[in-house]
């Protein structure tokens, strides 16, 4: 907790929390990103672009340099530019590479093949940075994205700014609603809001993980060699821990592979999403779980992923999949397993304290065994802390409580990681290069 600042949180606002962090989107939210940055520039410019050249911060270069494009023979960001500005229509958001059709595909592999198209990468304010310029003749049309993966924040036409969007302030001051910055909100008044949410109020958090369940059958009808394994170990184990592993390997495996699947996201990222929604969703399932349990224990998790995120950003140094949401599934699947309030901090506690520093080297299929083992572990945890045996308050990392343990891998990303990842990025440029 950053201070004494509080704020009521009533179970409308809790909703709207999770609502506003949850996205429907489409291949690696990196790649999405910059093709929707590209496309809004085209949009600005008027005509088809002869060049593009797409600046992105370090951590937006290191997840989407080497991930597949969905629905094409593509991977990387160059690709992802090309694309969104062969399909040119910015009001798909992060949907947009659902637009891809031949034509757009036949474009974007001849302007990635005359090298009209190009990337690079430089510190910016933000982690999560992406500045399109899109130009034809004279004309340059610039288009940035900040903050959050749909975020366009600025759109200009040479001279001419077309676009700013509207500071916070003037937001407010317009009468939309302002959602509290969860660093200073105790964790423990945002889960016990949960059990006061009407279970109607949170049906949308069921429609997610039923839409991410559907990217784990499609990875297990395209012959996801890890999702065929997982289902296999599932089959035979036939325990409901294997069965949520299984569920979220072969999700994430799918989306790492560029097959064409929407899935539902949280905190700007599909992978977060899947081990979110998935680890919960296939765990509850398993035991035979009624709805109103399943609609809370995944909106705890999700709750635990979101205020995590406020203290680390969007974008880490560290796999965000091991700490994120694997924490918000410890505490969800300890609750099903009738853990109370105390039991559920254990189980964060000693996610924490077992994955914190866990190495993020960039979107790629990697990826999807990351996430099997982290939704797990999770669980593993979870059924630990319940037996009574976790990680004490205090321990390493851990903190005095769960929120001091949050603001502690704030810190542990930045400064902490900061060197780490720019050696992981001299490494991916190198081996891009090679």
């Amino acid at each position: 907790m950053r201070g004494d600042t509080f704020h009521e949180i009533t179970a409308d606002c809790l909703v709207a929390i999770l609502k506003d962090e949850i996205r429907r989107a489409t291949g690696c939210t990196e790649v999405a990103s910059a093709a929707l940055a590209a496309a809004r520039a085209v949009e600005a410019l008027g005509r088809p672009a002869e060049h593009i050249h797409l600046s992105v911060s370090p951590s937006v270069y290191k997840n989407g340099v080497h991930v597949a494009v969905p629905g094409t023979p593509f991977r990387g960001l160059a690709a992802a530019a090309a694309l969104g500005a062969a399909i040119g229509d910015s009001s798909r958001g992060l949907e947009i590479l659902d637009s891809a059709d031949a034509r757009s595909i036949e474009s974007a592999a001849e302007m990635t093949s005359v090298q009209s198209v190009r990337v690079d990468f430089s510190a910016y304010d933000e982690a999560l940075y992406l500045r399109a310029a899109a130009l034809a003749g004279n004309d340059v049309s610039v288009a940035i994205i900040a903050g959050c993966h749909d975020r366009i924040v600025e759109v200009r036409r040479n001279d001419t700014l077309l676009f700013a969007a509207a500071p916070v302030l003037e937001s407010e001051a317009a009468g939309q609603a302002i959602l509290p910055d969860l660093r200073d909100v105790p964790i423990t008044t945002l889960l016990a809001e949960v059990q006061r949410v009407p279970t109607a109020s949170l049906e949308f958090l069921i429609d997610a993980a039923k839409l991410n369940a559907e990217a784990a059958r499609a990875d297990l009808d395209a012959s996801g060699t890890l999702g065929r394994a997982l289902d296999a170990a599932a089959t035979a184990a036939a325990t409901p821990r294997a069965m949520a592993q299984a569920w979220a390997g072969a999700a994430s495996e799918a989306r790492m592979a560029g097959l064409p699947v929407p899935v539902a996201a949280i905190t700007g990222s599909g992978n977060h999403g899947i081990a979110n929604f998935l680890g919960v969703w296939g765990y509850a399932l398993a035991i035979g779980a009624d709805r109103e349990r399943i609609a809370r224990a995944l909106a705890i998790s999700s709750l635990v992923t979101i205020a995590i995120k406020a203290h680390t950003g969007k974008l880490t140094a560290f796999c965000g999949c091991a700490i994120a949401p694997a924490t918000g599934l410890a505490a969800a699947a300890a609750y099903l397993m009738g853990g109370d309030a105390a039991t559920q901090a254990h189980a964060m506690q000693s996610v924490i304290g077992t994955f914190a520093g866990m190495l993020c080297d960039g979107a790629k299929p990697s990826c999807a065994f990351k996430v099997a083992t982290v939704v797990g572990a999770a669980i593993d945890l979870a059924a630990l802390a319940v037996a009574g045996a976790y990680v004490p308050d205090g321990d390493g990392i851990v903190g005095a409580s769960v929120d001091r343990s949050f603001a502690n891998l704030g810190r542990l990303n930045d400064p902490g990681m900061r060197a780490t990842e720019q050696v992981v990025l001299d490494i991916i440029a190198g081996s891009s290069a090679a």
